[in-house]
């Protein structure tokens, strides 16, 4: 068993069980994505509310099933760095409004804060282990370990989401 491709492997269903979630999430909302996109302060919410979910969704497919090749790691670290960005660019100007990060934020959300900046750091960094290869990995070993992270960072995503 190779540990560092197993770790790459868990990583990336990790992500993708993530971005799927996101995706599935604000399709099944589509309109109250878009107003919390507006709150957000996102310029044409109604087009990137339709633009983001597929881009999210295939995006968690590329990281489970172009497993030889590092790329799909490096664009969830992109697309990562630009939703962070946004995050950090309410905070700084002032606007903390609930982020509708993983789908419409619920009611009684909170405002973003450094908590969503860290939230994604998490992510960040599950990215970067997923740039490793997968070659070698263990099929048991990534099951028992997706299964757990998978739980543990939806939970994380719902509570500070």
């Amino acid at each position: 068993m190779d540990i560092a491709a197993t770790t790459a492997l868990v990583a990336r269903v990790t992500l993708a069980a993530a971005f799927g979630f996101s995706a599935v999430a604000k399709v099944a909302h589509r309109a109250a994505f878009v107003r919390g996109l507006e709150q957000f302060g996102v310029p044409a919410s109604g087009v990137i509310a339709w633009v983001l979910p597929p881009v999210e969704a295939g995006l968690a497919l590329f990281l489970v099933t172009v497993r030889g090749e590092p790329w799909p790691a490096f664009l969830a670290i992109a697309v990562l760095a630009l939703f962070t960005g946004a995050v950090v660019a309410n905070l700084v100007g002032g606007h903390p409004a609930p982020c509708p990060c993983f789908g419409p934020p619920s009611a009684g959300a909170r405002p973003v804060s450094a908590a969503t900046v860290a939230r994604n750091g998490y992510l960040v960094a599950l990215a970067v282990l997923g740039t490793g290869s997968t070659a070698g990995a263990s099929g048991p070993a990534t099951v028992v370990g997706a299964a757990l992270l998978v739980a543990v960072t939806l939970v994380g995503l719902r509570r500070f989401g």
